[in-house]
């Protein structure tokens, strides 16, 4: 927590840069790790206020899909 409040005031006032797409994609990366299947990752990107995947894809991440079950 600031003491000297001037401190936070001068960040108030810094410009911000528009995000660029490569920021976007690499957002959209991480929060696709996050998501259980297409329509977890639609909400997940829709709550972020980032674009939703333009197709449908594979799952996401290995922790998404189920392991295989050999017999022995």
């Amino acid at each position: 927590m600031f003491t000297d409040w001037s401190e936070a005031l001068e960040a108030e006032s810094l410009p911000l840069e528009p995000t660029t797409a490569q920021q976007l994609a690499a957002a959209a990366r991480v929060t696709a790790r996050s998501s259980h299947d297409m329509d977890d990752l639609g909400l997940l990107l829709d709550a972020l206020g980032l674009p939703p995947t333009p197709t449908p894809s594979p799952p996401c991440s290995p922790s998404s899909q189920k392991p295989e079950t050999h017999p022995p």
